[in-house]
């Protein structure tokens, strides 16, 4: 998928290539360059390889140094044009993503920081880390550039993931000792501890309806909880044979409607389960296996898109799509496929060069974006899997990748990117920030 190689240039008048021995120089003493020894061999490939180099970055945030875990932005983005990101560093920091500025250091974790996220409004950030902490920040009005500490939040091993009530001030992390924990901010109170895994819990998310939460484990199990409650609804294993993912469940999402859940294994396939008949005290079936990602290689996201544009544009806080017909689901084997749902059949597929780490839809509309190890951000167009850009720039894997909207603001070298400057007026409508293996986040401007 790799933009501007070149093909094979035709000989005129259609004649064929023939080599006779008069045409090859056997004798290298007589050559006109002699080979060059190992040491000038390894200089050239270097500098072949600084040559090549492309940097479309239009800002960048170096304050990690070391590998960036994760980046999100705030929900309101671009106003404020704000990010929150982790790294093996212990820290997060909130940065402006316009120059790259630090806003504030979030500090108190004594391992890496694998999970951030801004509170469905904004009002709180959270960061959670494998020391088992959960950190809680509380902008201080009337603006973002000043975030006080609020709360430390105890009760995991080592936090996983971070998920946001989609209405209010809730908070849950899930964790490596098969435990989920919820709390209640302001007040750090703890509502609930979900137990009912036995293996780190890897996934999970409230449904769109906030009635609901969804956890799924490397021990092959999803369950449906009450979140009121912590009681279980419904379980499902691969004790049903229909269901089975071998290895455990690495990603999960659910559709807009609250009705289907789909779930990714970390060998490759993909579960779809119907919830709808949970109210009326009815079971969760699997209405869906969809298998097409090359076997042993990890689901890392599945994300509902629309393929057809929404006519209001949808928030980057709320859900993925207004429909609950398509998916997209990526993969450790490169492989981005589109599914549909009514027939359980692919739709298209694009093939990355490396393993894939995130998918991000863009709201209501059929744009995906991923990220790599082949060390480039991806934008493509679910209906076709066609690529619509392409953005250079890291020198490692790319684990995290985060979207919003443009604010045409005019970036470039000089606010924290090396590349040249990028013309605004071409913009197709979105920013997309990156978290570099290699300690550096970038922002870049699709277009």
């Amino acid at each position: 998928m790799a933009e501007g190689s070149q093909g094979v240039e035709e000989l005129e008048h259609g004649e064929d290539l023939v080599l006779t021995n008069d045409d090859i120089d056997t004798d290298v003493t007589e050559s006109a360059e002699a080979p060059m020894d190992e040491g000038e061999e390894e200089d050239q490939q270097g500098a072949d390889e600084q040559m090549e180099f492309q940097d479309d970055s239009i800002a960048a945030f170096y304050s990690h140094r070391k590998s960036v875990f994760c980046v999100n932005l705030h929900p309101k983005f671009p106003q404020p044009p704000i990010a929150v990101s982790g790294g093996e560093d212990d820290r997060a920091w909130i940065w402006n993503t316009i120059d790259g500025a630090e806003i504030a250091q979030l500090g108190g974790h004594t391992d890496s920081v694998v999970a951030v996220s801004f509170s469905h409004d904004g009002e709180y950030v959270a960061t959670g880390g494998l020391d088992g902490r959960v950190r809680v920040w509380r902008h201080h009005a009337p603006n973002f550039t000043t975030w006080e500490f609020l709360t430390n939040l105890e009760g995991p091993s080592e936090v996983v993931w971070l998920a946001w009530h989609p209405k209010g001030p809730v908070l849950v992390a899930g964790s490596s000792d098969s435990t989920l924990w919820m709390w209640q901010l302001p007040s750090g109170n703890v509502m609930n501890v979900f137990s009912g895994h036995t293996g780190s819990v890897t996934c999970g998310r409230f449904t769109p309806d906030g009635r609901k939460l969804v956890s799924g484990s490397d021990d092959g199990s999803l369950i449906i909880w009450d979140p009121r409650s912590a009681a279980v609804l419904a379980r499902i294993s691969d004790e049903d044979t229909k269901f089975s993912l071998e290895g455990g469940i690495t990603s999960m999402c659910i559709s807009p409607d609250s009705r289907l859940v789909v779930a990714g294994g970390a060998a490759g396939g993909v579960r779809v389960l119907s919830m709808a008949n949970l109210d009326s005290a009815g079971n969760v079936s699997v209405v869906g296996i969809l298998d097409g990602h090359q076997e042993g290689e990890s689901v890392e996201g599945v994300e509902f898109v629309d393929l057809v544009p929404a006519s209001t544009p949808g928030s980057f806080s709320g859900p993925t799509s207004q429909t609950s017909t398509h998916i997209v689901s990526v993969a450790t084997d490169g492989k981005a496929i589109t599914w549909d749902l009514t027939s359980g059949k692919p739709r298209g597929e694009a093939m990355h060069d490396a393993a894939i780490t995130k998918l991000v839809v863009h709201p209501s509309t059929p744009l995906i974006t991923t990220s790599c190890m082949d060390h480039m951000i991806r934008t493509l167009d679910a209906r076709s899997m066609q690529l619509v850009g392409i953005q250079h720039g890291f020198t490692d894997g790319v684990l995290d990748v985060a979207v919003g909207i443009d604010d045409q603001i005019t970036q470039g070298a000089d606010s924290g990117g090396i590349g040249a400057y990028i013309d605004a007026s071409k913009s197709k409508g979105y920013k997309l920030i990156g978290a570099g293996d290699e300690g550096v986040a970038l922002v870049f401007r699709l277009q």
